[in-house]
Parts: structure tokens; C-alpha cells; sequence
């Protein structure tokens, strides 16, 4: 249970869980069968949204138990969701990089890094989900299972190796879309200045050619 919640707030906070993870996980199962069965989806791009999707989707599936309690569909739930959850926020990192380095650096070799990305994604989540486990610090964390908070070594792991993870993933999305939406304003500040211009030159064009027949 939930430290300060009942048991009936805790079921809640779970059936409540539940319900978020259903709609997540059909949500993210229709983007990856669109990925499956349509080919032409198939570009760069779209494979990083893939595997974000397949990420949330498989956490979401694991969410989806509640709280089993104790024994196996307990750890189950608890390792998966820590690997895919962190795994999905870490692929959006992957995509504020590829758009910053396209919009912001003008560079168009972002499909060699898609093997860095997945050793990036995949082995940090595999290292952020394996801590815990050395410890045995999975386990019944309330509402559902997850990382152990009881005591103080427990607290620190779950910022250590997720809440750490995600501030910092969150941090590089925020400056890199800042960067982005910028350099999209002084674009489209530039494309506008350019057709006030050519706008005033066909103007004066016109002019003339009134004053010419006056």
C-alpha cells in the first residue's frame, strides 16, 4: 500500500493505472501494425517513432496487470516496465536529435546513427533496469510493482535509475525544440520579409507601368 492512501485509494490509483495503460497500449498497437503492414511508412523517421510506440506499447501491456502481488507476474511487471518505460522516453531523445541535427545543424546523415541509437536506448535501459535487480529491490511498491521505495536505499534507486533518466531526457527535449522552433521563426520571418519585399518591387513595377499610360 501506498504511503498516506487506503486500500480502497490504492485500488483506485490501480484500476485508474489500468485504464491509462489500456488506452496507451491501443493507442501505440495501432501506430506499430501501421508501421507492419505499410511499407511505404517505412522511412528513418518513422522507424524511431516505431520503436517508441513499440516501447510505451509493451509498458503499457505490463501496467496493464495492476497489481499482481507477490511471485512471478509481480517481477515480471516490474522489470518490463522499468525497461520500456525508460527505453521510451529515451527514444524521444533520439527524435528531438534527429530533427535538431536536420533543422538546426543542416545535416542529412542522421540515418548512420541508428545503430548508436539503439545501443543507446537498449543498453542504458538495460543497465537502469539490472541496478535494482542486484539488490533484489523489485518487488509490491503499491498501486503496482516497480522499484521498492520502503526505505531509503530504495528511494535513491528509483531516482537514480528512472526519475534521473527522465529530468535529463526531458532537459535535452526542451533545449533542442526551443533550438528547433527558433530557427523555424527566423525562417518563416525571413520567408515573409522576402515576399513584403517582392511584393513592394511588383508595387512600384505596377506604378510605373500606371504613370506610363497616365
Amino acid at each position: 500500500m501506498i504511503e498516506g492512501l487506503s486500500p480502497a485509494q490504492t485500488g483506485t490509483l490501480t484500476v485508474i493505472n489500468q485504464c491509462a495503460s489500456a488506452l496507451s497500449f491501443i493507442g501505440t498497437f495501432f501506430i506499430v501494425m501501421c508501421y507492419v503492414l505499410f511499407k511505404d511508412l517505412r522511412s528513418f523517421a518513422f522507424k524511431l517513432v516505431f520503436y517508441l510506440s513499440l516501447s510505451d506499447m509493451l509498458a503499457s501491456l505490463f501496467n496493464m496487470l495492476g497489481n499482481p502481488g507477490e511471485g512471478f507476474l509481480c517481477y515480471a511487471q516490474g522489470y518490463s516496465s522499468q525497461f520500456f518505460s525508460i527505453a521510451s522516453f529515451l527514444w524521444t531523445t533520439t527524435i528531438s536529435f534527429t530533427l535538431h541535427r536536420a533543422a538546426v545543424k543542416h545535416k542529412t546523415d542522421v540515418e548512420g546513427f541508428g545503430a548508436i541509437f539503439h545501443a543507446y536506448v537498449w543498453g542504458t535501459s538495460l543497465v537502469m533496469t539490472i541496478i535494482p535487480l542486484i539488490g533484489n529491490d523489485y518487488g509490491p511498491a503499491g498501486a503496482w510493482c516497480w522499484v521498492q521505495s520502503e526505505t531509503t536505499a530504495g528511494k535513491v534507486l528509483r531516482f537514480m535509475t528512472f526519475y534521473l533518466p527522465l529530468w535529463g531526457a526531458i532537459l535535452f527535449n526542451g533545449i533542442a525544440y526551443f533550438q528547433i522552433i527558433r530557427v523555424i521563426n527566423n525562417a518563416t520571418s525571413m520567408a515573409a520579409e522576402l515576399s513584403d519585399r517582392q511584393l513592394q518591387v511588383q508595387t512600384r513595377v505596377d506604378m510605373k507601368a500606371m504613370c506610363s499610360l497616365a
